[in-house]
C-alpha cells in the first residue's frame, strides 16, 4: 500500500500534463516517498490518453482510468479517488499551476491532526506567491463571498485544486460525493463541515498556466447552479440522510 495517492483529472491535457508529472515524480522520489499517481482521462478528444500511456513506461507509479464520455472533474476526480489506494490522498491540477513542493504545507497540516486539509490562494500569507490573473481573481472573490453566504463560511477559496485528505475521509466524502462539475469542491469541503471532519485551509502558492479548460461565463454560471443544487439538496435533508446511512454502513461493517 502506497503512503500517498495522488489524484490527477485531466480532459485534453495533452501539452501541460507531461511537465507536471515530471514535477510531481521528481519531487516524491526525491523525498523517498511510496506513492501512486493515477491519472483520470475525462472523456478527452486530444491525444491526453496517448501520452499517458507513454508516460506509464517512463514511471511504473502511474495508472491510468479512462472515462467515456466527458463527466466532468468532479466525477472524474471521484472516480480517481476511490480507486487508490494511499494511506494519503493528494488532489492535484493536471496543469502544474500548484507546486507541488507546496505539499509539505498540506502534510505538516495532517500531521497536527487536520483530516482534510485544502490549499487556498485567498487566505493572507506573507510566504506565498499567487500570480493570477486579475478578472479571475475578481470572479473567484465574488464566486467565494456566494459560496461562504450559502454554505461553507470562514472558507477563503473552495476552488484551489490542491487538496489532501487522509485515506478514511477522502472515501467517506467522496462516496456521498453528487455534483459532477467544477463546484465539487464546494460539496466535499461542505460535507467534510457536516460530518464534524477536522479541516485546515493551508495557504499555498499558485501560478497561473496557460491553456485553461475554464470558460470563465460559461463554466462560472455552471457552477453557481451547482452550488445551488447542493442548498437545495441540504434543505431537503438529503445530505442529512447521507450522514445516517454513513454511520449505519460503518456500525455494520464493523460489527
Amino acid at each position: 500500500m502506497p503512503e500517498l495517492s495522488v489524484v490527477i483529472p485531466a480532459y485534453n491535457e495533452e501539452k501541460r500534463l507531461a511537465p507536471a508529472i515530471d514535477s510531481i515524480c521528481s519531487f516524491l522520489t526525491g523525498k523517498k516517498t511510496d506513492f501512486e499517481i493515477i491519472i483520470v482521462n475525462d472523456g478527452s478528444t486530444d491525444n491526453t490518453g496517448a501520452l499517458v500511456r507513454q508516460l506509464i513506461l517512463k514511471y511504473q507509479q502511474i495508472r491510468l482510468i479512462e472515462n467515456e464520455p466527458n463527466r466532468g472533474k468532479g466525477y472524474a476526480i471521484k472516480t480517481g479517488v476511490l480507486a487508490s489506494t494511499g494511506n494519503l490522498v493528494l488532489i492535484i491540477d493536471a496543469d502544474g499551476s500548484s507546486p507541488i513542493s507546496e505539499l509539505d504545507r498540506l502534510l505538516a497540516s495532517i500531521e497536527n491532526g487536520a483530516d482534510v486539509s485544502i490549499g487556498s490562494r485567498a487566505k493572507p500569507d506573507a510566504s506565498c506567491t499567487i500570480n493570477a490573473l486579475p478578472y479571475r481573481t475578481y470572479i473567484g472573490n465574488t464566486f467565494n463571498r456566494i459560496v461562504q453566504s450559502l454554505l461553507v463560511p470562514g472558507i477563503y477559496d473552495t476552488q484551489c485544486g490542491f487538496k489532501l485528505f487522509k485515506k478514511a475521509a477522502a472515501f467517506d466524502l467522496f462516496s456521498d460525493a453528487t455534483i459532477n462539475g467544477y463546484a465539487f469542491d464546494v460539496e466535499i469541503i461542505y460535507l467534510a463541515q457536516l460530518k464534524k471532519y477536522r479541516l485546515e485551509e493551508v495557504p499555498t502558492s499558485w501560478n497561473n498556466m496557460p491553456g485553461s479548460k475554464i470558460n470563465i461565463l460559461v463554466d462560472s454560471l455552471k457552477m453557481l447552479l451547482e452550488v445551488l443544487k447542493i442548498k437545495y439538496n441540504t434543505l431537503r435533508g438529503k445530505y442529512s440522510r447521507q450522514r445516517t446511512e454513513s454511520a449505519n454502513e460503518y456500525t455494520s461493517s464493523t460489527k
